[in-house]
């Protein structure tokens, strides 16, 4: 891919994209008006993530109309998109959760089809777990888009968290053999890098569940893309994206065992509850940043050197991440 071009074009045209979005909302309903469950106090543009959507896959399908990236990448973007676009039906009228999980689904089958299963290191043996593995793979997938969802509630979050993981991962695996996901992933880090002058707190402009549930679905295909091609492994990724699955999974299962529904819209997240205490977004996606350079990188790095090890790492990673969580939650009981 000669980017000499084309990324610095994706970042300038995915923000004024962006910036067209936010005109375009004055004396609409495009706000996402602040309630008991927000996180923000001012009505702030929503659905901004159609932009850096759209021009990813149009910027993807430039590239790879000339190149081979070894996948049906066609059909690949065509999945991410209808995501994208059920969440922006979802920002506007609200569906509900059944149409959002089968959209979903049949996405995620899609490219298993297409990737397949990936193997598990584990001490010396690469697992194959066959039919089970799909199935868990699966579920997986499906709840990471998910929780990313879940976990886009603050200014920036959600957009340093994709382009840690990218760049990390860009990183991680950098070889001629990656060049398919690099330039993916590149193409996606220019989009969202000129999402994020608009995004940074203090935001002008939110990306809505359409652009959460397509960061979450294009991540997914990212890992598949990387552990079946026998770039790095599953826990490379369960370890970058630590801050994420550990938050998001442990609310999710305190709200079960409390007896509330579980895809109601709230704010009992543990970096939503640190916002709160500390009164500052800012603060806290810069927080989150630094545990992700200092903490989990490192850990990660390991990890793809010595896969091996992996699930031993994970566990290494996530034990603090569920600690800090059981913490921060513990502080609002207090203050209440």
């Amino acid at each position: 891919m000669n980017n000499t071009l084309l990324l610095p074009a994706a970042f300038v045209f995915s923000f004024l994209a962006c910036c067209l979005i936010i005109w375009l909302s004055k004396g609409r309903h495009w706000l996402d008006i602040p309630n008991d469950r927000s996180s923000h106090e001012t009505p702030t543009p929503t659905a901004g993530g159609m932009a850096f959507v759209t021009l990813f896959c149009i910027a993807a399908l430039l590239v790879f109309r000339v190149e081979d990236p070894g996948f049906n990448y066609a059909l690949v973007l065509l999945l991410g998109f209808s995501i994208a676009v059920l969440g922006l039906m979802d920002d506007i009228f609200q569906l509900g959760i059944g149409p959002r999980l089968s959209t979903q689904a049949v996405a995620v089958l899609g490219v298993l089809a297409i990737f397949g299963s990936p193997v598990l290191p584990f001490f010396g043996l690469d697992l194959d777990p066959g039919f089970i593995g799909y199935l868990l793979i699966f579920a997986a997938m499906l709840w990471f888009i998910n929780l990313f969802n879940f976990m886009d509630g603050l200014d920036g979050i959600a957009t340093m968290e994709t382009l840690f993981i990218l760049l990390s991962v860009i990183w991680l695996t950098f070889s001629d053999d990656s060049e398919g996901l690099r330039n993916l992933s590149l193409l996606l880090v220019a989009c969202l890098s000129g999402f994020l002058l608009v995004n940074f707190p203090p935001a002008r402009l939110f990306m809505g569940d359409c652009g959460s549930n397509f960061l979450g679905f294009i991540l997914g295909v990212a890992a598949l893309i990387s552990t079946t091609s026998g770039l790095t492994n599953i826990w490379v990724w369960s370890i970058l994206a630590g801050v994420f699955i550990v938050d998001a999974t442990y609310t999710l299962i305190k709200r079960m065992s409390d007896g509330e529904t579980w895809y109601y819209a709230h704010r009992n997240h543990a970096y939503q509850i640190a916002a709160r205490l500390l009164n500052s977004h800012l603060q806290v996606v810069m927080l989150t940043s630094a545990i992700n350079i200092f903490w989990l990188l490192p850990l990660a790095w390991i990890c793809h050197r010595y896969p091996d090890w992996g699930l031993v790492l994970v566990m290494i990673a996530w034990l603090p991440l569920l600690l800090l969580t059981m913490k921060v939650r513990a502080s609002q009981l207090h203050d209440l």
